[in-house]
């Protein structure tokens, strides 16, 4: 059992309640997998916080749920953790693998990345999301070398394993942006900002009052149409899921590649938490809608 029951300044779910809400998943529908355990120290316990994955029994086209790769942006993880039932519902439907929170170490210490926040200066940026191991440059070879990190290393084995029983046909990722005044989203499948779903999902943060950013650019220097970011070559997960051709010890293999990939980038300026997670749960609830349209796209 997990005892850290902090809050932190933004009301977030404490680490030990969205645990908790983890072991809800009805057992008859799902398969509990630990990717990796994080250890880490928080107001000085120490502690091993788990990487979970679950995935539904039933096995085929399938819809993929990911959330809290980034340690400060928690709309996600706790948007799933207060939809376990619907969730539970929606297995029966569609073939579903859930990621609920890729990095708990940095979701527990409000900070972005699983490593400490008293690293040296200097030290690169490390996302437990990042897939550039496995993601082809423009000379045909990979991009790193190596994995980043234990997390990376061993999230993105987990879903190379998994996409030969669960071909991604459509991928949610839920993030939020704490750079921005405005709202956003990425698609990286294959209709890019053309995609339905892409548009939908912008209509709906309009809706929720989470003001789409018609245009401009992200922290990252990347261009925002339509609210919008379409088809980056960023080194993320998504990428990963949307690619149709990756590299495995240096040899180019094709893969199953997501029809609609959308990631979910909800600024945290000026929206309270509950506002964000609210918005989060309403995407969450339209994922078998969503699904059926990603189903429709036609492979180019």
């Amino acid at each position: 059992m997990i005892q850290t029951n902090t809050y932190t300044k933004d009301k977030r779910k404490p680490i030990r309640e969205i645990y908790n809400s983890f072991e809800k998943p009805n057992e008859k529908k799902w398969n509990k997998k630990i990717i990796y355990l994080q250890k880490t120290e928080i107001n000085k316990e120490k502690i091993e916080l788990p990487i979970l994955a679950f995935e539904t029994k039933r096995k085929g086209k399938a819809l993929w749920l990911i959330a809290g790769i980034h340690g400060e942006e928690p709309a996600g993880p706790n948007a799933i953790s207060e939809n376990i039932p619907f969730l539970n519902k929606l297995a029966k439907k569609i073939p579903i693998i859930l990621m609920p929170l890729c990095n708990p170490s940095g979701y527990a210490r409000n900070w972005r990345y699983p490593y400490s926040r008293n690293f040296k200066k200097g030290k690169r940026v490390i996302s437990v999301g990042d897939s550039e191991h496995f993601l082809l440059n423009s000379s045909g070879k990979s991009r790193r070398k190596k994995p980043l990190c234990e997390e990376s290393k061993r999230i993105t084995e987990y879903v190379l394993e998994k996409i030969k029983s669960y071909p991604p046909v459509l991928v949610l990722d839920f993030h939020e942006d704490k750079s921005q005044t405005k709202s956003y989203i990425y698609s990286q499948g294959i209709l890019g900002s053309e995609d339905p779903i892409a548009k939908e999902i912008v209509k709906m943060l309009k809706k929720m009052g989470l003001n789409p950013k018609e245009s401009g650019k992200t922290i990252f220097n990347q261009d925002i149409q339509g609210g919008i970011v379409s088809n980056v070559k960023d080194g993320s997960i998504d990428e990963f899921l949307a690619s149709k051709k990756i590299i495995i010890h240096g040899k180019i293999t094709k893969k199953p590649n997501a029809k609609s990939v959308v990631v979910i980038e909800t600024n945290t300026m000026k929206n309270p938490i509950k506002k964000r997670i609210k918005t989060h749960s309403e995407i969450l609830k339209r994922a078998e809608k969503f699904f059926k349209m990603a189903e429709k796209i036609k492979e180019i």
